[in-house]
């Protein structure tokens, strides 16, 4: 089933979102279930597990203020206004105990959106989650950290001479080598717009990437994280440079959580291996 586009304002800001619909076989008011995609994504790059999850669940996936389709204002971008947003699909499209599932800064975002709206969402899945801890930002070694990654993101080449030249030099780099064909494709042709020369762009612009980075600097971690009550699935990367700051920090932290570490992917599981992530979503919502 194909998504429709749809988009609310939200404090003078356009966000967009992907609409999947209700399920043709299933409840006349399905469950809604909210995706939220990673810094530097969009909707779209959700679909190969959202038309997985399409068929019990209403499936609503946002573009993030910045990103993608949704408007780009120069300033704002904090998870307290991203949990705004969230808020405002929610109440606009009348979406009553949602479940929710975000990729990186997305499942921040639920952090935020709990801490800010308790008991809104009702089960949350948190796939490789940035929770930052004030050490992260002192890292040593040539440790990422979220202000060097911000300075990566604004060094980012933003347009390119063709899609085909985009997708063949990002499908050789480190970070997107073990991405599915799919979600790069996806990302390549509908992360970019045409020019009128001819050149594509990104629709993220570097520097709107890099102020979601910055975002991190001023969410507070140890007053947010207890809030997320909901029972939740917290899914890590086996390779991830993450999981071994964060894990034991979630599972310690998180009042009704439960992990799961996915073998042979890192950060980008849900483009690495879609379909495991789409199961593990599935049996978790199933429970």
């Amino acid at each position: 089933m194909a998504a429709e586009q749809g988009s609310f304002d939200s404090d003078g800001t356009e966000i967009r979102y992907l609409d999947w619909g209700s399920p043709p076989d299933g409840p006349a008011r399905p469950v809604p279930l909210l995706l939220i995609h990673a810094t530097g994504f969009l909707a779209a790059l959700w679909r190969p597990i959202a038309e997985r999850l399409s068929r019990r669940f209403r499936v609503v996936a946002i573009d993030q203020r910045g990103h993608g389709h949704s408007g780009k204002p120069d300033s704002g971008y904090t998870f307290d206004v991203f949990a705004d947003d969230l808020q405002r699909m929610i109440e606009l499209l009348d979406l009553q105990s949602p479940i929710a599932a975000g990729h990186s800064s997305g499942g921040t975002t639920i952090v935020a959106h709990a801490a800010r709206y308790p008991g809104v969402i009702r089960r949350a899945v948190l796939i490789e989650p940035i929770l930052p801890r004030p050490d992260w930002f002192q890292a040593e070694n040539g440790e990422r950290t979220p202000f060097s990654m911000a300075e990566g993101a604004r060094k980012r080449r933003a347009v390119w001479p063709s899609r085909d030249e985009l997708f063949a030099a990002y499908g050789s780099r480190p970070a997107f080598e073990s991405w599915e064909e799919e979600s790069l494709h996806i990302y390549v042709d509908e992360g970019t717009r045409e020019l009128p020369d001819g050149r594509v762009e990104l629709l993220c612009p570097p520097e709107l990437e890099a102020l979601f980075f910055e975002a991190a600097a001023s969410f507070d971690t140890d007053a947010c994280l207890p809030k997320l009550a909901c029972p939740t699935l917290v899914m890590w990367g086996a390779e991830s440079h993450l999981r071994e700051r964060m894990e034991s920090m979630a599972a310690e932290t998180l009042p009704n959580a439960r992990s799961v570490t996915v073998a042979d992917t890192a950060h980008f599981l849900p483009q690495e291996l879609s379909a495991e992530v789409g199961r593990l979503i599935e049996e978790f919502l199933s429970d």
